[in-house]
Parts: C-alpha cells; structure tokens; sequence
C-alpha cells in the first residue's frame, strides 16, 4: 500500500539556530528559562500552510509573508530565507500494521538535507537535493492512529555566485540561485520531490534498468537490478515483463538469492536479471526516425503477497563519436553515429525552469521540451550551473526524441573556475554519482555526461588529467553507465572563446567553444560568425527584452522607463544582458518608449541568432554541434538571452532559428546587416539533409519596401544538393539601383526543385544605410485575417492577407490574457516579412489555460489587433 503524502496538507515553520527542536513535538531539555519558552513556541499560533512538493520561498509568498519574488527587485525581500532551518509538520494517519508488515517513509529529495522526526524521535535524515532515502518507521506507527512527521530542513551551505571561486564550493548542487546573470540571489530549499509511505510485507526499492544495443542493432538486451525486501526467511521471486504496447516481448521469474545483511526485521535480497530482446524497434531522435519505447514492469512477489509494481519506458538505440570532417590532428571526437547514421547535433542549452525547483510543473516541462523539439533541436545540454534533470524532464524528452547532455552541477566563477581536489570533496563527488546515475540510465535520451559547465584554469578548459574531481566523475560514469559518452567540461577547447583574435592566431585551436553571448553590431556580428572554425559550438546567443505579457507583470508601472542599465529595476533584472545601448545605435537613437526597444531588441535577437545558427550549420559536417544560449530562462529577466520567457512564451528568435534547424533551407550568407552607401551582396546555400538529385534553380532577387524586385539572379543546380553548398554570389552595386534604392530593402531567396517545385525561400531584411532607423518609417501595411477554430476551441488557425501597402516587417501574434491566466499557447510562426499580396497562416494551440483567450498580432508597421475568443474577421 503506498500512502501519498504529497500536497497542501503540511505547515512550515522558520527556526533560528536550534530553535527547531521546539517544533518536532519533542521535550525540550535546556537551561535557564529555554524550556519554557519552547513549551509557548509549540502552543504558539505561527505555523505557514505548504505544498509538498515545493520551495519554501514560494510557501512564505503563498502565505503572504514575502511580496512577490518575481516582482521587480523584490527577490531581494527573500535572501533571508536560506539562513534559516524550516521545519515542516504534518499528521498522518494509518491503521494498525499487520504480523510482517514494513512502514517506509520514502523521500525522492529534499534540499539541501533534512532530519525526520515521527511524533518527536528521531528517525533518520537524507543529506543532498540529489539523495533519495527510505527511512523504516514500522517501530514508530505499528500501533496505527495518528503520528506526528516533522521534517526539519537545514539552512543552505556556503556556495559560490558566478563571480566567485568553484574551488570553494564543497557541495554537488545547483549555483544559479547565489545569483547569476540570469537569476538574482535566491536560493532554493524545501522538500522538492515525492513524500509517501510504503506499507506492505514485501517491498521493491533500488530498481535500475540500463537497455544496451549491439552494433548491428539487431540484438538488445535490459539489464536490470532490485532490492527485494522482505521479512526474515521469506521466500521471494521478481517478476519482470518486457511490453511493446499491450504486447508482450518477454518475460522472466527470477528467484531472490541469498540476502544481504540487513536488519532483524527485514531481509534485502540484491536480484540482477539480463532480458534478450531480439530485433528491436529503434529509438530515433527527433526528426530521423521513430521514438520506440518498450515498457519494463517489475514486481516482487511472495506467498503471501506482492509489492507495489514499478514500471518505466526504455528505447533502444546505438551511439559512437567518431572525429569530425577536416578535424585538427588531436581534437575529440564530436560526430555522432546514432543507429549508423552521422548525425548533426543541433538544439538548445538548457537551464531549470524555474529557480525555484521544487515549484516546478511536470506540465510546464513537458511544455518546454515540446516547443524544443517543434523548433527542430535534437540535443539539450543541461547546463552545469542548474540541476541534474528530474524524471519528469528525461521521459519528456523521451517521448519527443531530444538528446540530453547532461552535466553534473558544477560550474565556473568568473575569478577562479577549477573545482576543489581535497579528498573529502572528490569522495562527496563520487557519492553524488552514485546517486545520480543510476536512475537515468534507462533513459534512450541520455546521450553523454559532463563534468560542468566551463571548467578551467590558466592552461584552459580542464580534462580528467588536471582535474581529479572530473576524474572521479568519469571513474563512476565508466563504471555505473559502460558505454556512454564523457566529456570532462563545455567548451573542452583547447580555445574557449569564439572570438577573431582568437580565430586569427590559433584557427586550429577551435574544437569546441563557448560564445559571444552579445550581438556584436550589424558588421562585426555578420563577420565573426562567417569566419567561424569550431568544430563544435555548444553555447552562444543573442539577448533580447522580455515579451510584452511578462514584462507588464515584472515591472512596475512607475519603474518601466527608462530601459537601460541606468535604471536599477532593469539593472537587478537582466544587468548583464541589457543591451539597450547598442540597440539604440542601430536605431539611429530613436527609440523613445518600451514598446519600440522591445520591437528592436527582439527584432536583433531573432536576425543575430538565426545567422549565428544558419553560419554553424553552413560548416557541417566541420561543425557538428550547435547549441544557442538558451531556451527558456529559471527567472523572470527584463533583458535575457532566453528565446522562451518564463511565462512559457517563445520570442521571436525561437520562431527565426526553427527555420534554421530546418532539414532543408536555402540561407543567405551576407556581409553585414546596414550597407551606407556601399555594395549589397548575398551568397545563397544550400543543405537537404535528405538529399535531393541534381536539378531545379536558386533565384536571388533584391526588393524594395514596396516588394518590387529590383535586381534578380539565379542559378542552376547541376549537383546532387547534400552536404552544404554555396551556389554563387550576388553583388548590386549602388549605381545599379540609382533611385529604386529604398532606405530598407531585402533578399529574398527561392529554391526550386527540377520539377518547378518550392523547396525553399528565404526573405531577409537590410538597410541601404547606417541603421535600422528607417524601420520605423515604413509606411503603414493594410492586412485582413480570420479566425478558424477546432471543434473543442483547443486549436485556432489565424490566416493574415496583405491587401495593400509595403512589406510587412516583424508580424507575430503573442498572448495577451490577462496576467494572472495560468497555461500557454504555442504558435506555429513565422518571421519572415510578409511580401505584399501573400498570406501567412499561424496555427495556435491552447495548453492547459484559463481564459478568457485573446491574442495580439502586430508588426512594426501595422496597427496591433486583438484576436479575442470570439473573433472571426478584421481589417488592419
């Protein structure tokens, strides 16, 4: 019988010091006038209601003793919290045990440790957010009737900011909550995972499965281990089915061995089964194949009973890492062969989704793996800076064919960025593995493990030679998870940086690199990225502001003006990504409310990051990994690199770079976003990860606002299309175009196949002059859309007509229901500017929302209209 302990039915308490042995329900033995005063305390109203799972920061806001966390600079208000011990209290009651039967308390993670108390004795306690234990308190609760469970929760250890030293830092655990150019200070604790107890004769506890594919993935085999627990002298057997559906693929007894030593009441039986599975289904990522998955069902049984069942999805899949094309002599092997097909890496690095992990829905992390995989990403890196990801990230993940690079919690700090290599931290290491690896290994997601994010030090990124912390890592990944990839840190180097004087004394030196995380202006950005040499690229970005839904809820109205770091909402939101300095520039200092920087910003965001991309993947197979800084943020920023806010909303850039994570593309290399009076120039190129016969033509064509083509060219394909290729270049010179120039301009690029069929088409925006400026003198678009909707509402199809006036720039629908509606809608868009005279189809779909629904379509020069629930048809 489990018993859920999870949900509202618990309180919390703060305690300073050892004032938490006053609230254990425990006599209190002190001198002086302690006792007394203990006794008041344990009469004392002052106990907060609280969710289990949760975090205590979001308790105390709940209860109304802290404002807003993700309110304008009131994070602040709680950087007390974690000073404190916080005991949680609630009563729980069972009917008497019966002869034989075991009542465990089963703790899946509590942060950063804990001592558990029933009815005032001590019953044990669980050290480490990554430690699950199960704690025997048949002796405490055999009697039945009411108990008292305190749950006492120590105050976080010392840690590390990002600006600090990772060589103090002495606990495995997640950094972004000392504060972050993406968090401010606001450290996490709280009984993060499950609560229940187990009551039952026989018990299964410490079940792994590790699926393994031979190479020619025709033979598979599961690997699985249980601890049976049952009273002393009794017989069991584990019971293992292997399913594909309702279908069963296999199915094994095995008899419960000798027991290990263990307790006067209870035996421990270790049982290692191996099922052969025969000419499997494979498990593809995202894009390339299916996601087969097969279920392992387990359960122990004895004469006189059974345990509670487990069950858990694996995937059969086979993967090497062989050296990339034109790889320097030496470099690591960064090319994946996934079931015998090299395989491009592309996708999104990864932080938590909240910072406040223990508040995190399993629906809002279903919600943002699926926008990953829409984008078209086949890898994650869980970035070492966060959490080692819950079993509610990886079955996602699972299901929608993501790879995971999963880092343990380790990270760099700016002044100092080794970990520390005492004895006692490197053992605490490998007990960290130890907890951590085995339940991920059935995961077919699970593609390689690192030892942090940007580990270093003077010589450059560290390996398992200089470090004997990733030593040890890699030491328990060999031995507890055979076969898969390790790689000590990211970048793994030997260069860092992705930076021009970097490229220009050491090309060679450009395995695997980190950044720039900035746009580097309409030139130098366009210049750096076209002279890239990594072989892998595993984070860079481009910031950009929040969208307009979560900014009107962060910042306060009397705090929204200015935008830039000079205002110190902005600066405790976002600081380091703030970039309304340069983007002020490149709007030619015109810029005067909100609204307009976030226009621009995002503008900046979505067309730098989508060239970063598109320049990475021009260089495969060179260039096998790409990886942007990040997809979603764990706090809500003002200015942030993130192309999804914390709301769920993707931005612009997530909708940019999905078409450049396309199988297909036409893409257009340039030289430079503003051209003041010089030449105008595009390099199309091509890619079909398919493959695609010889044939058919590539067409550039230069527009003006009005979608008039002004200068075309074209070219035939007289090749295969695989691999990426150039097709040509196209230059106009100013004097070609005389008085058909227009302040802004664009490319725009058709790829047709032999048959006269569209591939492709790329339109790309441009200024003929120093800045973007005249962006905001277009002269205004009429448009016409509709509204369908499903017959459940649960999907809208909103169709745009342009029926008069110039090109229509940065058109987009974003949410605009009211701030305190829960769910998310997802948008199939698409950025591109809309030529006159074309149609643009958005599909939405509503996600586990209250209403009233309404949307927002807008673009640079068109009037916003709001799509509401019963909107069908308008003119704009």
């Amino acid at each position: 019988m489990i018993v859920d302990l999870g949900g509202d039915g618990w309180s919390i308490r703060e305690a300073l010091g050892d004032t938490w042995q006053w609230f254990v329900d425990k006599a209190v033995v002190a001198r002086n006038n302690t006792g007394s005063a203990a006794d008041a305390a344990q009469r004392t109203p002052g106990w907060l209601p609280a969710r289990v799972p949760g975090a205590i920061i979001a308790d105390l806001h709940r209860a109304g003793e802290l404002s807003d966390p993700y309110v304008g600079r009131n994070s602040r208000h709680a950087e007390w919290v974690a000073t404190r011990s916080w005991v949680y209290r609630r009563d729980v009651d069972l009917p008497p045990l019966g002869v034989g039967e075991r009542a465990v308390l089963c703790l899946d993670g509590i942060d950063p440790a804990a001592s558990v108390y029933v009815d005032g004795r001590f019953a044990g306690r669980v050290d480490g957010l990554y430690h699950s234990a199960r704690i025997d308190v048949t002796g405490y609760v055999s009697d039945g009737g009411p108990h008292r469970l305190a749950i006492v929760v120590e105050p976080a250890p010392p840690s590390e900011p990002q600006v600090g030293r990772t060589e103090r830092v002495q606990v495995h655990a997640p950094r972004l909550g000392h504060g972050w150019d993406f968090c401010p200070r606001l450290i996490h604790q709280g009984i993060w995972r499950g609560v229940r107890l187990d009551v039952g004769r026989c018990q299964l506890a410490g079940v792994t499965v590790r699926p393994e594919l031979d190479s020619d993935l025709r033979s598979a085999r599961v690997h699985l281990a249980a601890d049976v627990e049952v009273p002393p002298g009794t017989e069991a057997t584990l019971e293992v089915v292997l399913r594909a559906g309702v279908e069963v693929i296999a199915a094994a007894h095995v008899p419960a061995g000798p027991p290990e030593p263990s307790t006067e009441r209870t035996d421990v039986h270790r049982v290692e089964h191996v099922m052969e599975v025969a000419e499997p289904r494979l498990w593809w990522p995202r894009g390339l194949g299916e996601q087969h998955r097969y279920t392992v069902q387990v359960r122990a049984v004895t004469n006189d009973g059974a345990s509670t069942p487990w069950s858990g999805a694996v995937g059969f899949r086979h993967v090497t890492w062989v050296a990339n094309h034109g790889a320097p002599p030496g470099a690591l092997p960064y090319t994946a062969i996934v079931n015998g097909r090299r395989t491009e890496l592309i996708g999104w690095n990864w932080a938590p989704a909240d910072a406040l992990y223990g508040e995190i829905d399993a629906r809002k992390v279903a919600h943002l793996v699926d926008v990953a995989a829409r984008s078209g990403a086949r890898l994650l890196r869980v970035w070492g800076g966060g959490l080692v990801e819950t079993p509610e990230f990886y079955d996602a993940c699972d299901r929608a064919g993501l790879f995971v690079w999963q880092e343990f919690s380790q990270s760099s700090s700016g002044m100092q960025s080794a970990p520390a290599d005492s004895a006692q931290f490197i053992e605490h290491l490998r007990a960290e593995a130890r907890a951590v690896i085995p339940p991920r290994l059935r995961h077919p997601s699970l593609l390689l493990w690192g030892g942090g994010n940007e580990l270093e030090d003077d010589d450059g990124p560290l390996d398992d030679d200089r470090s004997p912390a990733l030593a040890a890592l890699h030491e328990q990944v060999a031995a507890l998870d055979p076969g898969r990839a390790w790689l000590p840190t990211s970048p793994t180097g030997p260069r860092f940086a992705n930076r021009l004087d970097v490229i220009d004394t050491d090309p060679d030196g450009m395995h695997d690199v980190h950044g720039p995380w900035e746009h580097q202006g309409t030139e130098e950005h366009y210049t750096l990225y076209n002279r890239g040499q990594a072989l892998a690229h595993t984070e860079f970005g481009v910031e950009g502001m929040a969208n307009r839904r979560l900014w009107s809820r962060l910042i306060p109205v009397a705090d929204r003006w200015p935008v830039g770091r000079d205002n110190p909402v902005y600066r405790h939101l976002g600081d380091w990504w703030n970039n309304a300095e340069l983007v002020q520039q490149v709007f030619g200092g015109r810029l005067d409310d909100p609204d307009a920087f976030r226009r621009a910003s995002q503008l900046l965001q979505a067309t730098g990051l989508t060239y970063a991309v598109e320049a990475d993947r021009r260089r495969w197979p060179r260039c096998s990994i790409t990886l942007p800084w990040q997809l979603a943020e764990s706090y809500p920023n003002a200015w942030c690199t993130a192309v999804v806010d914390h709301a769920g909303e993707a931005k612009p850039a997530l909708h940019a770079v999905r078409r450049s994570y396309r199988p297909e593309r036409v893409t257009a290399r340039v030289d430079r976003l503003t051209h003041p009076g010089g030449v105008v120039a595009v390099e199309p190129w091509l890619w079909s990860e398919p493959g695609r016969p010889r044939g058919g033509r590539v067409e550039a064509r230069l527009l003006d606002e009005a979608g008039r083509c002004v200068a075309h060219e074209s070219w035939q394909i007289d090749d295969p299309v695989g691999r990426p290729r150039s097709v040509g270049k196209f230059e106009v010179k100013p004097s070609a175009l005389g008085d058909a120039a227009t302040p802004i301009m664009f490319w725009d690029l058709h790829w047709q196949d032999a048959a006269g069929e569209l591939v492709d088409r790329e339109t790309v925006l441009l200024s003929t002059g120093h800045d973007l400026a005249p962006l905001l003198d277009l002269a205004p678009a009429e448009l016409v859309f509709h509204v369908e909707r499903s017959s459940d509402d649960r999907r809208w199809t909103v169709t745009v007509d342009h029926v008069a006036g110039p090109v229509v720039v940065g058109l987009q629908l974003s949410d605009d229901r009211p701030l305190e509606s829960s769910g998310w809608f997802v948008v199939d868009a698409d950025p591109r500017p809309l030529l006159p005279g074309h149609q643009r189809r958005f599909t939405v779909e509503w996600r586990h929302d209250t209403g009233p629904r309404r949307l927002l379509l807008e673009a640079w020069n068109v009037p916003p209209a709001t799509l509401t629930d019963d909107a069908e048809e308008s003119t704009r």
